[in-house]
C-alpha cells in the first residue's frame, strides 16, 4: 500500500490543487473523499489561517493506482501546465500529448477531463480544430503535414524596451519572411492576441513566466512549410551563392579601382 499526504490549500498567484488516481485506463479525481478500491482517507488535519488555511489528507492507496499530484501551472495558471510539470513532460496542447501524461487512451482523457475540467477540454478542442483547418487548407496534391515551431523571447535590455520589444513582431525561425505579430498591441502576448504572417500558420499557445524587463514568452505554432510566402522564399536563397556573388562584386570593383591608380 501507499501512504500519501496531500493538501487542498490554494497557493500563490490562485492556483489549486489537483490529485489523480489512475487505474488500469481510467482517470479518477480525488474530490475529498473516500473512492472504493482506489483510496481511504485515513485522517485529516484542518490548518487555518484565513485565505491560506487548508486540509491535509492522510490516504492509503493500492500499489497497483498511479498517482498524479499537482498544481495549477506557474506561468498560465491551467491544468495542463501543472500535469505537463507534474509528471516531467511539455505542456499538452493536443489530445494525444494529454492521454500520454495522463498514461490513459486518448477516449479516456476526453472522457475524463470533459467531465473534470470542461474548460481545459475545450481549449484542446479549439486547438485541434485549428490544426486540421490548417492542414486542409494545404492543396490536394501536397500530403505534407504541419510542423510545430516554438518562437522564444525575453529579457530585453532597457534600450531594446524602449525600441518596441514587447509589440514588434518577431520572427519564425528557419521560416524567412514569416512572424509572429500582435493582434492588438495593448493586449500584449496573450492566447488569441496573436497571429502567424507569412506562411500558413495557426497559434496553438502563448506560455509566460517571470523574469527581467517582462520575462519571458515561448509562442508556438504549427506551420505547412510549403505556404512560405514568394517573399520569404526569395530571402532563402542559397547563403553559399549570395557569398560568391558578393564576393565577385568586389573583386569588379577592386579590379576598376586598381585600373584607374595605375596599377594594372
Amino acid at each position: 500500500m501507499q501512504n500519501i499526504e496531500w493538501k487542498d490549500g490554494m497557493e500563490s498567484r490562485s492556483r489549486w490543487p489537483f490529485l489523480l488516481f489512475v487505474k488500469g485506463d481510467k482517470v479518477i479525481p480525488f474530490r475529498k473523499k473516500d473512492i472504493v478500491g482506489v483510496a481511504v482517507i485515513r485522517g485529516t488535519d484542518r490548518h487555518r489561517n484565513g485565505k491560506w488555511s487548508y486540509t491535509s489528507y492522510r490516504l492509503v492507496v493500492p500499489d497497483n493506482i498511479r498517482v498524479i499530484a499537482g498544481l495549477e501551472g506557474w506561468n498560465t495558471g491551467t491544468f495542463a501546465e501543472g500535469l505537463g510539470r507534474s509528471v516531467g513532460v511539455p505542456t499538452p496542447d493536443l489530445w494525444p500529448e494529454m492521454a500520454e501524461a495522463l498514461g490513459v487512451s486518448v477516449p479516456s482523457a476526453m472522457e475524463f477531463l470533459r467531465a473534470w475540467r470542461p474548460k481545459a477540454a475545450e481549449r484542446l478542442d479549439r486547438t485541434e480544430a485549428a490544426l486540421s483547418e490548417l492542414e486542409d487548407s494545404v492543396t490536394a496534391e501536397s500530403d505534407e503535414d504541419a510542423v510545430k515551431v516554438t518562437v522564444s523571447f525575453g529579457s530585453p535590455t532597457n534600450s531594446r524596451m524602449r525600441a518596441g520589444f514587447w509589440t514588434e513582431p518577431k520572427s519564425l525561425p528557419g521560416y524567412p519572411g514569416a512572424e509572429i505579430r500582435l493582434i492588438n498591441p495593448d493586449k500584449g502576448w496573450a492566447e488569441g492576441n496573436v497571429e502567424v504572417s507569412g506562411v500558413n500558420g495557426t497559434v496553438l499557445s502563448v506560455k509566460r513566466s517571470a523574469g527581467y524587463h517582462g520575462g519571458y514568452c515561448a509562442v508556438e505554432v504549427a506551420v505547412v512549410p510549403s505556404s512560405l510566402s514568394p517573399e520569404g522564399e526569395d530571402e532563402a536563397a542559397d547563403p553559399v551563392a549570395e557569398s560568391e556573388a558578393g564576393a565577385d562584386t568586389a573583386d569588379t570593383a577592386m579590379a576598376e579601382a586598381l585600373k584607374k591608380a595605375g596599377l594594372c
